[in-house]
């Protein structure tokens, strides 16, 4: 009997460990997982890498991103997807684990209440096709379209009076909280419009609303209330005319704001304009233009002018044209530029490349023998940080103008910084011993040169025989010695027998290879490979730069490289990152 009560107390201990070990399994398996991403599963989706593919584009058509989100996405990405060694030099086919939404403070507070929201069912594949159909009477969704602004689409979609646009526009906003700049929207983005019912309330004035206006004009002793009645401010016509006349400058165009301008007609007449009310803009390649900002000129004359002179324009413009609306008129106009919209960050120089961000380019269309300028122009908002000016400088001279632009106050920059930085180090590559000398000296080591290593003397081994050592290094009690020159075995294990560790280069070796064996011979770590540095890592503008080369592990970070690196440039590397630049 007791025999038979232990076998059974045996089989239920032997089951309840059956039932509770994959539960502890699985809780251990848990466990592995990296708790840091603060964004729930069902916030991410993968996404395929297609060719030419960039990051920092990826990043951008995330549904809601905003300038001010893209650094912490950024880091985001990166604790998502530690199986891809370099995020900055992705290839065709990886698959990407992206976040579903910006990851801000707010949403991460918010998360715990995410049960309670009441999430909205997805488009099905019969609405998605078109995003103009009415959902409601209160709401309908449009998806963006290249070369779509706020302005024309509520003036072609929702067809309301002109007066009517910066109430609409407000309605606008309030319907889609994440459209930060409405002066900055995304092709493929679908934002909201307000349907019928909306748009009547907004548009159709009541005696009511009348005395509500009034009574919201009227002083009030909360300054918080009239703060969210004042209208978003914009550019004064002054300023975008100074930035209208500096982008065309730089493309080598001219503006003239005085005296007349003088057209021939027929054989006795002359048509004359007031350069002062209608400016003369001229090209390089004999295009004119005459720009009418204040909608003076008639249409007969525009047609006057288009009939009878080649190469002259007249250009009207609207007054809710904005700076970039009224350079994209001028500068399309031309025979010999363009500007476009810029779809993917612009790769400048070669040592190093540079990787940068702008709005919109302009650019030559006719090849010329000589490297033609380009311009890119960058719309700063309230989010936006500019770029360092060694990235401005280093770009121009290589052919890209960056100009940066805010909304309101125009033409923005950052000053010139300064660095204060000690000569580059440079290896000589003339021989094996001073490329040796000079690296080791340069990584804080007790290096000599050209020293005599006695091997045996006369009063111990009866002879007397040295040799001389190209580079003798002491180094925690231990002696290195390089040589480059041919030893037997013999002489070899003699000085090894000494104490001393042998590191063999010869002349012919190639740097890197030479580096790559004194580095070994040393024991210090270094890493080759290609190097890449991220503005937006650093929380600064979209900029990226990288290079090949050797990064040897001290005390101070070294990278070698084996080209001319740009001073500005490696003063930036310098205070944001802490590099330091040697070459060969």
């Amino acid at each position: 009997m007791i025999k038979r009560y232990a076998l059974a107390l045996i089989l239920v201990a032997i089951s309840v460990v059956m039932v509770y070990q994959p539960a502890d399994a699985k809780e251990n398996q848990a466990q592995t997982i990296p708790n840091e991403t603060s964004v729930s599963k069902k916030n991410l989706y993968t996404y395929t890498v297609k060719k030419g593919d960039l990051l920092s584009v990826i990043i951008r058509h995330i549904p809601g991103i905003t300038e001010k989100d893209i650094s912490n996405n950024y880091k985001l990405i990166k604790e998502l997807n530690p199986h891809i060694p370099n995020l900055n030099k992705l290839e065709a086919g990886q698959s990407l684990i992206l976040p579903g939404k910006p990851i801000m403070e707010a949403d991460l507070k918010n998360e715990a209440k995410e049960k309670k929201i009441k999430v909205k069912k997805a488009v099905s594949p019969r609405t998605k096709k078109s995003f103009h159909k009415n959902t409601s009477a209160n709401v309908k969704f449009y998806k963006i379209k290249k070369g779509d602004g706020l302005m024309e689409i509520i003036r072609r979609e929702l067809k309301v009076a002109e007066a009517d646009i910066p109430k609409v526009l407000k309605l606008i906003k309030a319907l889609n909280p994440r459209l930060k700049n409405v002066n900055r929207i995304h092709p493929g983005k679908v934002i909201k419009l307000p349907g019928s019912t909306a748009l009547a309330k907004t548009t159709i004035k009541t005696k009511a609303d009348e005395q509500k206006v009034a009574k919201l004009s009227e002083p009030s002793t909360q300054p918080e209330k009239i703060a969210e009645t004042k209208e978003k401010k914009f550019m004064p016509p002054e300023v975008g005319f100074a930035v209208l006349k500096y982008v065309i400058t730089q493309m080598n165009g001219s503006v003239t704001t005085t005296g007349n301008y003088y057209l021939p007609f027929s054989k006795t007449g002359q048509v004359t304009i007031d350069c002062s009310k209608i400016p003369v803009i001229e090209f390089d390649d004999n295009t004119t233009i005459f720009l009418d900002l204040e909608n003076r000129a008639t249409n007969n004359l525009k047609k006057m002018i288009s009939d009878n002179w080649e190469n002259y324009y007249l250009i009207k413009t609207d007054k809710n044209d904005d700076v970039i609306t009224i350079l994209k008129k001028v500068i399309n106009t031309t025979k010999s530029y363009s500007m476009i919209k810029s779809e993917k960050p612009l790769i400048i120089g070669a040592y190093p490349p540079v990787e940068v961000t702008v709005d919109w380019v302009i650019f030559s269309t006719v090849p010329k023998k000589t490297k033609s300028l380009k311009q890119g122009l960058r719309i700063i908002d309230e989010n936006n940080v500019m770029l360092p000016k060694s990235i401005k400088n280093y770009s121009r001279k290589n052919g890209l103008i960056i100009t940066e632009i805010s909304p309101e106050s125009g033409l923005v920059g950052k000053p010139d910084e300064v660095y204060s930085l000690p000569p580059v180090p440079v290896f000589p590559t003339i021989s094996a011993r001073d490329f040796s000398y000079a690296l080791v000296t340069t990584l804080g080591l007790n290096a000599e040169k050209d020293v005599d290593i006695q091997m045996f003397d006369t009063v111990k081994d009866g002879f007397n025989l040295s040799i001389k050592a190209d580079v003798l290094i002491k180094n925690e009690n231990k002696k290195y010695i390089i040589y480059s020159q041919s030893l037997s075995p013999q002489f070899i294990n003699a000085l090894k027998q000494a104490g001393n560790e042998i590191i063999l280069v010869k002349d012919n070796d190639s740097p890197k290879n030479m580096m790559e064996k004194i580095l070994q011979g040393l024991h210090i770590p270094f890493t080759s490979g290609n190097f890449n540095f991220s503005g937006v890592e650093k929380k600064q503008a979209p900029y990226a730069l990288d290079f090949n080369g050797t990064r040897i592990n001290t005390d101070k970070d070294l990278y070698v490289v084996d080209f001319d690196f740009d001073q500005e440039l490696r003063g930036l590397l310098q205070e944001v990152w802490s590099v330091n630049i040697a070459r060969y």
